[in-house]
């Protein structure tokens, strides 16, 4: 039976003929797993519950962890905070600083200039990490030059394409994105709009080609280039540079100098990726094998070679490298593509509805009240990107058992980043959006809509990534298109009769179904869910004390930045006791960023 193109790499089943270790027999007596430092590795319960490594494990007071995720989520963590502050900076300085029409304007610029720099990259980043992270599991690295040459020539010349075409049509969509609105107020003019867009498309192939190469990184699952250039530098520079303008209260800089720091962004990753490609293999370590710690974990000690040696021989592994050509690889990116497109415009199209159907003001206001949910996602990004290539080897073992048990641990590491920002959001909104100024508060209703619906998104984990990695991206696609067709579809009813809120309900219905159905899809496919334990304490704890804390304060204590602060120290109290009682069920000691302070403190006392 023919496959479709997205199935051109399936799963292959598990490598029957790999010898069973005493703790997958359930006796003891085998050698012990051991980390790169030649140390024994801790060990710790498998999924399925306490075996016999298990106990003994606990017995020695060992502590399980996810080490490729944590160390590519330790920094991925730090650059999701650097952004989130800058994100927040560069909306709090634009909305204090300059009218809400100006406001307004910028955001929907900038929204547009995202939603065609989507299109722009044509979902290659996602390809390459899904294809050099396989290449590279089944020890084929000489293959790889074909595929980036498959994928950045393309995102040139279409991103080249999009920017001649962008410049040719700033004059008509100003005019379009602004509807005169802002004629009759005079803040701002349709050509000032229009050359605020021609600035915006000149960076437009740089933008795509950062998102591209930063992809080949993470593809060799080096973070480093994605955090320090993309989430750190380029956030900063882009807030430094609204920072000048409005010193200099030029609307005309905002968008250009927000724009700017994609050039030497783009050519810092190309010569950082050229120098990942030229270190010398290291040999294992590029391999799928599950990490020493996340072996003990399971309690699986396959031999590498014998693995890497069945997968090389296997039919599964062969129509693999049948499909490692550049028509595989587009025939794989195409519909991620779309999709990526797909949930950019999700984040997006609300800003520029609300513009066109209500005007730039309260674009700007709609703008300000979805800001939290951004810098949320952005927690979600900083997991996902350090998870996303060792899913995908995972799959490409078979390895169902150690990709569930990823799935809902990082899920737990998710909801506690994120439940806390949303739980406040839905409790303290009006006195949150006093930071932009005192009539942004109108969002408020917007605030609490899109902060119940995260709260049940982030419970679900990065689903989306995670169906991606099996292979099924043409699911990914169709869940994409159905999530953007319903969201544009209730704006166009609701906004009209309900205002900003008629925009929140609108994305909130599209983010539940982008979730819900992948989360289904993966749960009837191949059996991954993300409710295990420590994510349901997660949600628990953080229900409590960022939910139930906070709004009894309130109560008593009423609104205010009073209120405020007393809600989120006492919130803090009650969560930082949680995580103390709960260490071991939710593996905090793995989460990123806990680990290596724990290696820190470890090498610290045997010194």
């Amino acid at each position: 039976m023919r496959r479709s193109p997205d199935e051109a790499w399936p799963e292959p089943r598990a490598y029957a003929g790999a010898p069973r270790t005493p703790a997958q027999r359930g006796r003891p007596g085998g050698a012990p797993v051991r980390a790169p430092n030649g140390r024994p590795a801790a060990a710790g319960p498998g999924p399925a519950g306490p075996g016999p490594a298990g106990r003994k494990a606990g017995k020695g007071g060992g502590q399980p962890q996810l080490a490729e995720v944590a160390r590519g989520g330790s920094l991925n963590l730090i650059g999701a905070g650097v952004s989130a502050v800058t994100t927040l900076g560069v909306t709090v300085f634009v909305t204090r600083q300059f009218s809400k029409p100006v406001a307004g304007a910028f955001f929907t610029a900038t929204s547009a200039f995202l939603i065609v720099e989507a299109v722009a990259s044509l979902g290659a980043n996602v390809g390459l990490v899904y294809f050099i992270a396989r290449l590279r599991s089944l020890g084929e690295q000489k293959r790889i030059p074909t595929i980036l040459r498959a994928a950045i020539i393309p995102v040139i010349v279409a991103s080249l394409l999009l920017t001649v075409i962008m410049v040719g049509v700033a004059e008509p969509l100003a005019k379009v994105l602004l509807s005169g609105h802002l004629a009759k107020g005079g803040a701002v003019s349709a050509p000032a709009v229009a050359q605020s867009l021609r600035a915006l498309a000149l960076t437009l192939t740089f933008a795509a080609l950062l998102d591209t190469y930063l992809g080949i990184g993470r593809g060799y699952r080096d973070m480093r280039p994605t955090v320090v250039i993309d989430k750190v530098s380029r956030s900063i520079v882009q807030m430094l540079g609204v920072i000048v303008a409005a010193v200099a209260g030029s609307a005309a800089l905002l968008a250009p100098l927000w724009a700017l720091p994609y050039v030497p962004a783009a050519a810092v990753a190309w010569l950082w990726v050229r120098r990942i490609r030229r270190r010398p293999s290291k040999g294992p370590r590029g391999m799928p094998d599950v990490p020493p710690e996340l072996a003990a974990l399971l309690a699986i000690s396959t031999p590498v070679p014998k693995i890497k040696g069945a997968l090389r021989g296997s039919r599964t592994a062969q129509r693999r490298l049948a499909n490692a050509n550049p028509r595989g690889f587009w025939a794989f990116t195409t519909p991620r593509g779309i999709a990526s497109l797909a949930k950019i415009t999700l984040q997006r199209i609300d800003i520029v509805l609300v513009a066109i159907m209500l005007g730039p003001g309260w674009a700007a206001v709609y703008t300000a009240a979805t800001r939290f949910l951004v810098v949320g996602q952005l927690g979600n990004m900083a997991i996902s990107m350090a998870a996303q290539p060792r899913f995908t080897e995972l799959f490409a073992l078979g390895d169902r058992r150690s990709a569930n048990v990823i799935y809902q641990v990082t899920t737990a590491w998710l909801v506690l980043l994120t439940w806390p920002l949303y739980m406040l959001a839905v409790v303290y909104g009006p006195e949150v959006l006093s930071v932009f100024g005192h009539s942004y508060k109108a969002g408020a209703s917007v605030m609490l809509i899109l902060g119940l619906t995260m709260l049940l998104a982030t419970a679900c984990g990065q689903v989306d990534m995670v169906l991606i990695t099996t292979g099924r991206s043409s699911w990914s696609l169709v869940n994409g298109l159905l999530a953007v067709a319903v969201n544009v579809s209730l704006d166009l009813v609701l906004i009209p009769r309900y205002h900003l809120t008629g925009a929140a309900i609108g994305w909130a219905v599209a983010i539940i179904v982008t979730n819900l159905m992948p989360m289904a899809q993966l749960a009837s496919s191949i059996h991954l869910q993300p409710f295990g334990r420590g994510t349901l304490l997660a949600a628990g704890l953080s229900a409590l004390a960022f939910g139930a804390v906070p709004f009894g304060i309130r109560t008593v204590l009423g609104g205010g930045l009073t209120g405020l602060a007393a809600g989120v120290a006492a919130g803090c109290l009650v969560q930082a006791l949680g995580l103390w009682r709960f260490n071991g069920v939710l593996r905090l000691s793995a989460m990123p960023g806990v680990s290596s302070i724990q290696s820190r403190l470890h090498r610290a006392r045997n010194r």
